[in-house]
């Protein structure tokens, strides 16, 4: 499909509000999904600033594609769930680390989803293992996993 044959539909899918004078299309999603791209995409250039890093766009931005249809482009928007912290949300690369506070629960996060030996091979350090009273399997610390990184 043709840019253009995707404009025609998205202009011949919806109607004006009553009393505009042109259709507004606008994208809606997480950070960092491609939402400004696509919108340059549809409007033949580049229009609309994009990064590589969550959060560049900090407010709504239209543009015109014809005198009747307007792009809107959004900021990303999270969806509040009980499920994501926000440390898990920086891991995901939802949001970005520029949000971020204090280091150590986005690292916590990472330390208990994989393994300590998939760490220590991906990363090229030496995890201290725990001691003997504790249980083995347990997930290393932050503190465990930075320090093994900045003694490499």
């Amino acid at each position: 499909m043709s840019v253009d044959e995707l404009v025609d539909i998205l202009s011949k899918s919806g109607s004006p509000k009553p009393g505009a004078a042109y259709l507004t299309v606008g994208f809606v999603g997480y950070p960092n999904v491609g939402k400004s791209s696509t919108l340059n995409a549809l409007y033949g250039a580049k229009k609309v600033s994009v990064s590589a890093t969550p959060g560049r766009t900090k407010r709504f931005q239209t543009i015109f594609r014809q005198p009747d249809f307007q792009l809107c482009d959004c900021p990303g928007m999270v969806m509040p769930s009980f499920a994501h912290t926000r440390e898990d949300l920086v891991v995901a690369g939802i949001l970005s680390i520029d949000e971020m506070r204090d280091c150590i629960p986005p690292i916590r996060v990472v330390c208990e989803q994989i393994p300590r030996d998939v760490l220590s091979a991906v990363y090229g350090v030496n995890i201290p293992r725990p001691a003997e009273y504790e249980d083995q399997n347990r997930a290393p610390t932050p503190y465990e996993f930075l320090g093994a990184y900045a003694r490499e």
